[in-house]
């Protein structure tokens, strides 16, 4: 092609430039077209594009066609800025970069003006001859230089090295400024993107020094819920057998992750960090342990006037200390809110409660209050069913949180994805009792990711981490019940993706081996 056809190609290729900035999503993608546009609009040999990153002009597009050169078949290092011994100063890339215009050589083999050793050790090596330049700087919507643009070896209609002629600077520093354009867009774009994430890990931080056990909880069911959509798109069969996440819905689905709990910053302390059935600002069992050592000494001092003070205490007041003894031991052991209490406990813990005796001051005292009765009462876990109500709003304030944002039409699932985590496919979840149908596939892989990383968490203040057989058997029962997602369970599981997680984020001692055989909530 020679240079006037080149001319008469100049709408062409600038029409099909600007069609791929509007439809084209890949920064790279359109670099590539600038460059080659660019050597095509001045029939040139090679080009390259210099992006400036830590004080370094660094190759991001390179093109060399009668070497068949590219920039996936050389790696070549970047370029400082600056050179203490004041060689870089005189590369002509450099030049342009820091006296911000252009720079165009006609045969660099006589020019005195830039230091081209560097190109003809290369021209050596590569048996080729690097003869005419010219190089433009990129420059952002802030005037800063960003880059470097640079043709190099200019053809005739004969395939001869020739000039760049002065025309075609004009040509090449319009390109140039279309390749600024992509340059500064993506740059606006990724800086955008790092301070939303930025942001998002922000608020887990916040959670994280309220809480240290839910700001954990944040960081790692991000871990697992993109373990295992990388697994649903891998499955060759079942129901998902069929379901590709795109690049946009993984992300959507990760950021969804990472504040699916943002609501929690507003519940209190108190509640989240609830360790034990008595805790408030310190676990109450001691006080009623001393209410205990009141009693015993009551009875003691009882037993002593009615039969002497010289005389032992009576069999059955030693009876009755004994059994004190046991009711303490019993008291703290429910108190850790690790079983779930049956009814013969609750009708002790009533009868505990009804133990009563006269004060040194004359005034009734009783081993319990009624606070103290209705927090041991508790059958499962450690929190009252008001503080279950304001733990569990936590997710209605998420929802709130996250539906009062506007987000970029690629995130627009993301209240959806995040606030769905505690529903159930069977309609018994929370907040919404939404039903099966209701639950996008990668809300019912929240839902997984939330309940494994609570199960297995060797942090909790009020539990031990589960082993992954008793893990996984207990997610297996609420799929088996139609709870959550029977596929996605097996999916989970068979994949291996729990043993990737486990092999990461859980104690050695947890990491026992399953019988995956007889796990129930599996398919096939």
């Amino acid at each position: 092609m020679n240079n006037l056809e080149n001319a008469l190609d100049v709408p062409t290729h600038l029409s099909r430039l600007t069609r791929a900035l509007s439809s084209e999503h890949d920064a790279q993608r359109l670099l590539d077209q600038v460059v080659e546009s660019a050597m095509d609009l001045l029939n040139s040999d090679g080009g390259t594009l210099y992006i400036q990153q830590n004080n370094q002009l660094h190759f991001h597009v390179l093109r060399n066609r009668s070497l068949g050169l590219d920039s996936n078949s050389v790696q070549l290092a970047p370029i400082p800025l600056d050179d203490l011994e004041g060689g870089a100063s005189r590369l002509v890339v450099v030049r342009a970069f820091k006296d911000r215009e252009t720079i165009v050589i006609d045969d660099a083999y006589q020019d005195q003006r830039s230091d081209l050793s560097g190109t003809r050790q290369i021209d050596q090596q590569l048996n080729y001859r690097s003869q005419s330049f010219i190089c433009v700087p990129l420059k952002d919507n802030e005037d800063q230089i960003i880059g470097v643009l640079q043709l190099i070896n200019a053809l005739d209609a004969d395939g001869k090295v020739v000039a760049f002629r002065a025309e075609q600077r004009y040509l090449l520093e319009a390109l140039g400024a279309i390749a600024a354009t992509i340059l500064t867009q993506r740059e606006l774009i990724n800086a955008q993107k790092t301070l939303f994430e930025s942001f998002i890990k922000l608020i887990a931080e916040a959670i994280d020094y309220k809480s240290p056990v839910t700001g954990r909880h944040c960081q790692k069911v991000p871990e697992i819920a993109m373990l295992l959509a990388d697994a649903v798109c891998q499955a060759n069969d079942g129901a998902y057998a069929d379901v590709v996440f795109n690049e946009q819905q993984l992300y959507e689905l990760k950021i969804a992750a990472w504040l699916h709990d943002c609501g929690k910053i507003t519940t209190p302390e108190a509640i989240i960090d609830k360790g034990r059935k008595l805790e408030q600002l310190f676990d109450r069992i001691e006080l009623v342990a001393s209410r205990v050592r009141e009693y015993q000494s009551a009875l003691l001092l009882a037993d002593l006037r009615q039969h002497g003070a010289a005389a032992s205490p009576t069999a059955a007041c030693q009876t009755t200390l004994a059994q004190s003894n046991a009711d303490l031991a019993f008291m703290r052991q429910i108190n850790q809110g690790g079983e779930a209490l049956s009814d013969t406990d609750l009708e002790g813990l009533q009868q505990l409660a009804e133990i009563s005796w006269l004060g040194p001051d004359g005034k009734q005292c009783h081993l319990l209050t009624e606070d103290e009765l209705a927090n041991l009462s508790i059958r499962r876990g450690t929190l009252l069913p008001d503080e279950l109500a304001i733990m569990r709003d936590h997710i209605v304030v998420t929802n709130r949180m996250l539906h009062s944002l506007p987000y970029p039409r690629h995130l627009q699932r993301v209240p959806e994805i995040a606030g769905n985590h505690h529903e159930h496919l069977d309609g018994t979840g929370y907040p919404r009792k939404l039903a099966a149908e209701e639950l996008c596939v990668r809300a019912r892989i929240m839902g997984i990711a939330d309940i494994f990383e609570a199960l297995t968490a060797p942090d909790r203040p009020y539990k031990q981490g589960m082993s992954l057989s008793q893990a996984l058997t207990i997610i297996g029962r609420h799929a088996q019940a139609g709870r959550l997602d029977a596929e996605l369970f097996t999916i989970f599981v068979r994949s291996g993706v729990y043993l990737q997680y486990a092999r990461r984020f859980m104690h050695a001692d947890q990491i026992d081996q399953p019988d995956l055989g007889s796990l129930p909530g599996l398919l096939r």
